[in-house]
C-alpha cells in the first residue's frame, strides 16, 4: 500500500536512511604536473560524491590519484583531471582488481595509500529482505574493501603506507529498514581494527572515516536498483520502502562532502593520523552517534557479575580520553542560529528566549532537512518554545525540504496545544507537503498504516529526547483531526 502520508515527517535532524570533520577550507591547487615523485593513492568509487571529492582534494594537494570507476564516461572525466589516472575497477570483480594491481605496478610509482570508498545502499526490513539483496550489500561494502586491500597489500607494506576505508555513522547507529547497510558498515569497523593490528608491525597505518549525511548519489543508485528489480510493497508487513525515501534523490539538500575529503587528506598527510574520523555536518548527528556508543557501553555493563560502577566507568572513559583527546583543531563559536535548534530540542525555554533576544533568526533552517525552529518544536512537542517563536515573528507556514510545515508536523505528532497556537497565528491548514498531504490527511490515516514512521522516528530521535507515547498519540489524533476540519 502506497502511503503518501509517509512524506509528512521529515526529521529536523536528518532522518533519512543513515547511509554520516576536519574544519577549514580546501587548500588551493598546488599546480603540480603529473610528476613521478608524488605519492600515489588509489581510491575506489570515484565517479561521484565522496569519492570524487576525495580525488579532487588529494590530487590538488600533493598526491597522484588512481581513480577507480566503472563507466567509460566517468573514466574519461577522471582522466581529464590533473594528477589523476582513471582505473576501470568494480570491487566485486576479482579480475578487474588484479588488473588494477598490474597497472599500478607497471606505472612504477608504487602505492602509498588506498582508500576503499566504493559503496551501495539497500533498504528493507530484515525479516523480508531478499537474500540476494543482502549479498549485494555485503559484496560491495564489506567484501569489496577486503578484496582490494588484500590485492594491494604487498605494495602498501613496501611503502609503509596507509589504508582508509569509508564507513559511516551507520556503523555505530542502526535504525529500522537500514539494517543491511548498517551491518556492512559495522563490519567495516571490525575490518579496520583487525587490519590495523595486523599491519602495524609493517608500519602501515589504518583508519576509517565515518561520514554522516552529505550530498551523494547513493540514494539515487539505490532507487534505480529498486525500480529495475520491480520492487513492490505488496504483501509486506511494512510500509513501502520507496515511499520512505523522501527529498531529492541526489541528496542535494545536504552539504558537499568537503569535510570528508579533508579527513582523507589529513589521514594521508598527518604525522599522527587518527584511527577514526567521524565527520558529520551538525551537532545533532554527532550527539546521536556518540550517545549510541555510550548506550552500548551501558548495556554491556548491565546486570552481570563483572559490572562496573558509574565512577569506575568514568575512570575508564578518562583513560580513553587521554589516549584520544577530544581536541577541536579549529573551534567555531556557536552562533545564535545554530544554538536555537539545539535549545528547542533540549526544551530549554530560557535559552530560546535569550537567543531570540540576542538576534537569532526565528526562521533559520537547520542544514540537514531544512526544518525551521517551529518545525523542530512541533516534532519534539515543545509548546512553550513554539509560542515564543511565534511571538518572535516566526513564519508559521515555512516549509522544510520535503514541504512539511510546523502545522503538518505538529498534527502528525499529535500535539494539540501547538496545533492550536499555530492555527491562532494564522497557519494555513490547507498547505500540502511534497507528497500532496495536508495536516488533516496525516492524522486521518489509520494509525496502523503510519506506525512504521513513528517507530523510525523513535529509533532515530529517541536518543535526542523525542518521547513517543503511542497510547497518547492514538487518543489525541482524533482530537487534532477535529481541530483541523
Amino acid at each position: 500500500m502506497s502511503l503518501r502520508t509517509l512524506a509528512l515527517v521529515r526529521s529536523p535532524l536528518a532522518l533519512t536512511v543513515l547511509l554520516a570533520s576536519i574544519p577549514g577550507a580546501i587548500t588551493p591547487e598546488l599546480g603540480a604536473q603529473e610528476r613521478p615523485d608524488l605519492p600515489a593513492v588509489l581510491i575506489t568509487g570515484t565517479s561521484s560524491g565522496i569519492g570524487l571529492r576525495m580525488t579532487e582534494v588529494l590530487s590538488q594537494n600533493g598526491f597522484f590519484v588512481y581513480a577507480g570507476a566503472r563507466k567509460p564516461e566517468d573514466l574519461a572525466r577522471l582522466d581529464a583531471m590533473e594528477n589523476v589516472k582513471s582505473v576501470p575497477l568494480d570491487v566485486t570483480i576479482q579480475r578487474e582488481i588484479d588488473a588494477a594491481v598490474a597497472l599500478v605496478e607497471a606505472e612504477g610509482r608504487g602505492l602509498y595509500g588506498l582508500i576503499n570508498n566504493a559503496g551501495v545502499a539497500v533498504l528493507g526490513p530484515m525479516i523480508e529482505l531478499p537474500e540476494e539483496e543482502m549479498d549485494f550489500q555485503l559484496d560491495v561494502n564489506l567484501y569489496g574493501p577486503y578484496r582490494v586491500t588484500k590485492a594491494f597489500a604487498d605494495l602498501l607494506i613496501e611503502s609503509r603506507g596507509r589504508v582508509l576505508t569509508t564507513g559511516s555513522i551507520a556503523g555505530i547507529v542502526t535504525g529500522p529498514y537500514s539494517g543491511a547497510y548498517s551491518i556492512s558498515k559495522h563490519g567495516i569497523e571490525a575490518f579496520t581494527d583487525a587490519l590495523a593490528s595486523e599491519l602495524a608491525e609493517f608500519g602501515v597505518q589504518v583508519a576509517v572515516v565515518e561520514p554522516g549525511n552529505y550530498k551523494s548519489q547513493i540514494v539515487a543508485s539505490m532507487v534505480k536498483r529498486m525500480e529495475a528489480m520491480g520492487y513492490t510493497a505488496e504483501g509486506s508487513r511494512y510500509p513501502s520502502m520507496r515511499d520512505l525515501i523522501q527529498g531529492p534523490l541526489d541528496r542535494s539538500q545536504y552539504d558537499e562532502p568537503d569535510d570528508v575529503a579533508l579527513a582523507a587528506l589529513d589521514f594521508m598527510s598527518s604525522d599522527s593520523p587518527k584511527r577514526r574520523y567521524m565527520v558529520v555536518p551538525n551537532q545533532g548527528e554527532a550527539d546521536l552517534t556518540l550517545r549510541q556508543g555510550m548506550r552500548e557501553i551501558a548495556q554491556l555493563n548491565q546486570g552481570h557479575a563483572f559490572s562496573h560502577t558509574r565512577d569506575e566507568l568514568v575512570a575508564m572513559l578518562d583513560d580513553a580520553l587521554r589516549e584520544s583527546p577530544p581536541v577541536r583543531p579549529q573551534e567555531s563559536p556557536a552562533t545564535p542560529e545554530t544554538g536555537l535548534h539545539e535549545a528547542i530540542v533540549a526544551g530549554d525555554l530560557a535559552s530560546v528566549e535569550a537567543l531570540l533576544a540576542a538576534g537569532a533568526d526565528p526562521n533559520v533552517k537547520e542544514p540537514s532537512g531544512g526544518s525551521s525552529p517551529l518545525i523542530t518544536a512541533a516534532m519534539f512537542g515543545r509548546t512553550a518554545e513554539a509560542v515564543a517563536l511565534i511571538e518572535a515573528g516566526a513564519d508559521v507556514d515555512q516549509r522544510n525540504d520535503d514541504g512539511s510545515t510546523a502545522l503538518i508536523t505538529a498534527a502528525f505528532m499529535a500535539h494539540p496545544d501547538i496545533v492550536q497556537a499555530l492555527l491562532e497565528a494564522g497557519a494555513d491548514r490547507n498547505m500540502t507537503n511534497n507528497a500532496g498531504s495536508t495536516a488533516l490527511d496525516g492524522v486521518e490515516a489509520p494509525f496502523e498504516a503510519v506506525q512504521g514512521i513513528y517507530d523510525y522516528l523513535g529509533a532515530m530521535l529517541g536518543p535526542l529526547g523525542l518521547e513517543l507515547d503511542y497510547d497518547r498519540i492514538r487518543e489525541t489524533r482524533p482530537v487534532v483531526a477535529e481541530m483541523l476540519r
